[in-house]
């Protein structure tokens, strides 16, 4: 069995429903980790600068033809996780890419894996989006669904027509519980990674509490689940 885990992560799916965020959870996760990370911008609002600070964070347009510095990075022996915030809505365009890219071809050559993480919504957009994304990966890369409780919590439409699908292509789903609209933008407006916002003095302490247990339980979920663990590039078996 491989012992060598190397994965790139990435967000794909509807927009506005947390692939940003998530994408921060599990920066400070895997960093929290001693995990090896570096991340890719796609977003022109470029979310994930405030974690300059603690790994390489690289604008880029991977539909321009801007992808050679990803070839290097899967040279790099050193490093170990790849996040890539993928646009919301374009998930045609992102399978157009990894097509003409031969990215897939890619990722076996260099002993690397990917990992699809869709966090979903209420909105019908959001499975129709994972099918195609389903479809076209088959058991190419792998798949981590995000259950949004801050648009719902019953996602009756999921579970009736595409969990089933998710499970038998091998993916999960995960949950990412509510947290207050107060905190998350008191959270987002001080322009730090969020493991840094426990000792920001500029929040509320109860504030700063209810986010410190929002985050500590996305990551107790995360480490708990040994696929999601595996899938996420946290442990060493590969399956």
């Amino acid at each position: 069995m491989a012992q060598n885990n190397k994965r790139m992560l990435m967000t794909v799916g509807d927009a506005r429903v947390g692939k940003s965020t998530v994408c921060k959870l599990l920066i400070d996760l895997l960093h929290s980790q001693g995990k090896a990370v570096k991340a890719y911008d796609h977003d022109n609002f470029q979310k994930l600068q405030a974690y300059k600070n603690l790994i390489t964070v690289n604008s880029l347009d991977f539909f321009r033809n801007e992808t050679d510095q990803i070839l290097e990075d899967f040279k790099n022996q050193q490093l170990e996780i790849i996040i890539v915030d993928m646009p919301g809505q374009y998930v045609d365009k992102i399978c157009n890419y990894i097509d003409n890219s031969s990215l897939f071809q890619l990722l076996d050559k260099y002993n690397w894996r990917l990992t699809f993480i869709q966090p979903i919504s209420h909105r019908l957009d959001c499975l129709q989006y994972m099918e195609t994304i389903l479809n076209f990966s088959r058991e190419r890369a792998n798949f981590i669904v995000i259950k949004n409780y801050h648009f719902d919590h019953r996602f009756k439409n999921y579970y009736s027509s595409l969990q089933n699908k998710l499970y038998s292509a091998g993916g999960i789903d995960l949950i990412l519980n509510k947290l207050h609209t107060d905190h998350y933008e008191a959270m987002e407006r001080t322009n730090k990674p969020y493991s840094q916002i426990r000792e920001d003095r500029s929040i509320y302490i109860l504030y700063r509490s209810y986010i410190y247990r929002w985050m500590q339980n996305f990551n107790q979920l995360v480490l708990e689940n040994q696929v999601a663990s595996n899938y996420l590039g946290l442990s060493n078996c590969d399956f």
